[in-house]
């Protein structure tokens, strides 16, 4: 999974550039941030992060019972 730090250009009163840190999913060809964890190896440090479009076995929500 891809970190990506983007940096703000604005400095904190202690004179250090401000900085955001974030993964991207880890679906092939996905821009979006990962939100969500869906494993992790500590003894390899890695792990898998995926946007809300991409999780596995997500709700869906309930259709109504109106008739078609």
């Amino acid at each position: 999974m891809p970190l990506v730090t983007l940096r703000t250009g604005f400095h904190a009163p202690d004179g250090r550039e401000e900085a955001l840190t974030e993964y991207l999913c880890d679906w092939p060809g996905c821009p979006n941030v990962g939100i969500h964890t869906l494993g992790v190896l500590v003894e390899l440090r890695l792990m898998t992060v995926v946007c809300d479009e991409h999780l596995p076995n997500r709700r869906v929500p309930p259709r109504s019972n109106v008739p078609d």
